[in-house]
């Protein structure tokens, strides 16, 4: 049987739904009210997928404490108790009074692990962790806001020392199932076995490191039952959405682009962004650097056309204007910002370009810096405009602190999103891509290899390259943050992955994403 199906298309190859803990708890009920069938049956199948899981990935394990709360997600642990002592596994459950689950179907569950001979016992914070079972999490399901009172709080926390796997159902505790969010202290699990649908919360930082791999898993609910979806979860063949070259084409019709970049001492973003495009399959690159830079950076880009812009100190300026708009005459879609540099003259010259253009534009570093203040410029621009703040930038564009952009990233996306009336890229763990218009994916892949200088301005030139093939603002984004993420994995430096590395590795990850569309 299906997991969670959507009410409405997939915007784009690739993506998968995830769905707010309200759309699936309505779900679930439904499926009582409407088919008749058994919240208990419900249960009993939760628990069920979630021992298999558990003993399909830790085989010769065979021991495990289950944490149960009072509610159906205790009832869920239950029944995994339950099943994992069927199979021969020592098993212990631990709750914070020494009660078992209160609810109707979870007391019901309880009544037979009971019955069984499973021990129950009181939570005590000096009680040995055993080394190597598996710890359970059934603490907290995906109903419950804010951070863990006591005792829970005291039997996360004990949970933060255990020496072995720990799985958490459904959601671990702590984690916000809708946005991830966590306000105290919360599990960090090995594996998260959710059910029916996936959720935002397991895929958004903080809640990404806290979920570890996530598993959805069938509990029997009707497929005619659909949910409206919170946003979209974008795997590798979401880059697949970007136009290959046509067979008989030429190099304005694979797309062209501007790079608006450079200035003293930060030529090398510039550089980046350009190869990027290039190698992302834009078929023309122009950079527009200011003149006093242009020796430097044009002898670094043998395919891509350099030209000298007039500049005031090294830096773009208001005379800039004229020659960059002339360039952009012949491209599609225009990169700006990287390496540009923070001259107070050049702040006239991005808000001169952004009024002016007639393209597509994705503003990145130090143009997005030139912004502050200046969002409602944007919001009349005739052309679209992509914006890839990391949270430090977002939080400069929003007026508040980094550490607000990081407890609700969602959040932050859409508020920025809606003030500047562009799609946002909000990079970190679980990048973002968010429109006016609420169409918000987040990526599935992207790992430290893209925790690199240059690695954002490798992004903003695959942005750039799909806006130029006439792709909607939105697609763009979240193709690019695909391509890039599946670069970076290919790249197989590891640890010591650098920009250059995500350019070299972008050809085999177009060609890996389109394989696997």
């Amino acid at each position: 049987m299906p997991t969670a199906q959507s009410r409405v298309p997939h915007p784009l190859p690739g993506l998968s739904p995830l769905f707010g803990a309200a759309a699936l708890r309505d779900a679930d009920a439904q499926a009582t009210r409407r088919f008749g069938l058994p919240s208990l049956v419900l249960m009993e199948r939760a628990g069920l997928e979630s021992a298999r899981a558990i003993m399909a990935r830790w085989p010769d394990t065979g021991r495990a404490v289950v944490m149960v709360g009072a509610g159906n997600n205790g009832g869920d642990g239950m029944v995994v108790a339950r099943h994992l002592a069927e199979a021969g596994w020592r098993v212990g459950i631990v709750s914070p009074d020494g009660r078992a689950p209160t609810t109707p179907d979870a007391h019901a569950m309880s009544n037979v692990a009971l019955a069984m001979g499973i021990a129950l016992g009181p939570f005590d914070a000096d009680a040995h962790r055993p080394e190597g079972a598996i710890l359970v999490d059934a603490l907290l399901g995906t109903g419950t806001k804010g951070a863990p009172r006591p005792p829970l709080e005291a039997m996360v926390e004990w949970a933060l020392g255990w020496p072995g796997p720990v799985v958490a159902l459904d959601v671990p505790t702590g984690i916000d199932a809708d946005s991830g969010r966590r306000e105290g202290r919360a599990i960090r699990a090995d594996l998260t076995v959710t059910y029916h649908g996936d959720k935002p919360g397991l895929h958004v930082h903080p809640g990404r490191a806290h979920a570890g791999d996530v598993l959805v898993t069938d509990i029997g609910i009707p497929s005619a039952l659909v949910s409206e979806p919170a946003a979209w979860l974008a795997g590798d063949a979401a880059a697949a959405a970007i136009p290959p070259k046509a067979t008989a084409g030429e190099k304005y019709g694979a797309g062209a682009v501007l790079v608006v970049a450079g200035a003293p001492g930060l030529t090398g973003a510039g550089i980046m962004c350009a190869q990027a495009a290039m190698r992302s399959g834009a078929g023309l690159v122009v950079a527009a650097v200011p003149a006093a830079v242009h020796a430097l950076m044009a002898p670094a880009m043998r395919e891509v056309m350099c030209a000298p812009i007039p500049d005031v100190a090294g830096a773009f300026g208001v005379t800039s204007l004229e020659a960059i708009a002339a360039q952009a005459g012949r491209t599609g879609a225009v990169a700006l910002g990287p390496g540009i540099g923070r001259a107070g003259g050049t702040t006239a010259a991005v808000l001169g370009l952004l009024e002016r253009l007639e393209q597509p534009v994705v503003v990145d570093a130090d143009g997005l810096w030139h912004l502050s203040g200046q969002l409602e410029l944007l919001r009349a621009r005739s052309a679209p405009t992509v914006l890839t703040p990391h949270a430090g930038e977002a939080a400069r564009l929003l007026g508040c602190t980094r550490a607000d952009i990081d407890a609700d990233r969602l959040a932050a996306a859409a508020q920025l999103a809606h003030d500047a009336g562009a799609v946002v890229t909000l990079k970190g763990p679980g990048t973002i891509v968010c429109s006016p218009e609420g169409l918000v994916s987040i990526a599935a892949a992207g790992g430290p290899e893209l925790s690199t200088a240059g690695s954002g301005d490798v992004l903003t030139g695959i942005t750039a390259a799909a806006l130029a093939k006439e792709m909607p603002a939105a697609a763009a984004a979240i193709a690019a943050v695909s391509l890039h993420a599946l670069a970076g994995r290919l790249a197989g430096r590891g640890d010591g992955t650098i920009a250059g590395d995500l350019i070299d590795a972008l050809p085999s990850a177009i060609a890996s994403a389109r394989g696997s569309a």
